[in-house]
């Protein structure tokens, strides 16, 4: 019996159906479910703008970021280059949305113990740590995140997790 699902979400809709697998993995009870979303430390501002996959998401992140002037931006690109509290502020409140997101699709799909993380870090690395640190039995990742070239050039992050994690790993396509 899984205790303890972790899954790593970066707001992809590869991400997402991964969020969605393990909270299906997760529904018995007694089991835990964390929702980890790792900030990937000096990523760079179009990486950064990879983490809001949703346009929706602009206007209620900018609305924190920089008050007032939530109706003028329109995308992404002109949040993280208006941001007044720059690129990691942005980042950090992007996180917290994605993850917020996830606990409330978990809890509609009949998840009841749900916990949230947002940590800095290497992706893989801060993954398996996590993992290890709440003592997970299950780690949900999606196969792709960033994109391809993004995925070339930074390794394969699900990949590296399944190698190295101590637990079972799920890879979501």
């Amino acid at each position: 019996m899984i205790k303890h699902v972790l899954v790593a979400t970066d707001g992809s809709d590869t991400a997402w159906k991964a969020v969605e697998m393990a909270a299906n993995i997760a529904r018995g009870p007694g089991a835990r479910f964390t929702i980890l979303h790792v900030i990937l430390n000096a990523v760079r501002a179009e990486e950064a703008s990879q983490l809001a996959r949703a346009e929706h998401m602009v206007r209620r992140v900018s609305a924190i970021t920089m008050p007032g002037q939530e109706r003028a931006l329109s995308s992404r690109h002109d949040l993280f280059k208006s941001s007044q509290g720059g690129i990691g502020e942005t980042r950090s409140v992007l996180g917290e949305r994605i993850v917020e997101n996830a606990a409330e699709r978990a809890r509609t799909l009949g998840v009841n113990d749900v916990h949230t993380r947002v940590e800095p870090g290497d992706y893989a690395e801060t993954i398996l740590a996590v993992a290890d640190e709440i003592g997970a039995d299950m780690i949900v990742v999606g196969s792709r995140g960033l994109g391809r070239l993004a995925g070339m050039l930074l390794g394969s992050v699900s990949q590296k997790v399944a190698q190295q994690a101590l637990c079972s790993v799920t890879i979501v396509r």
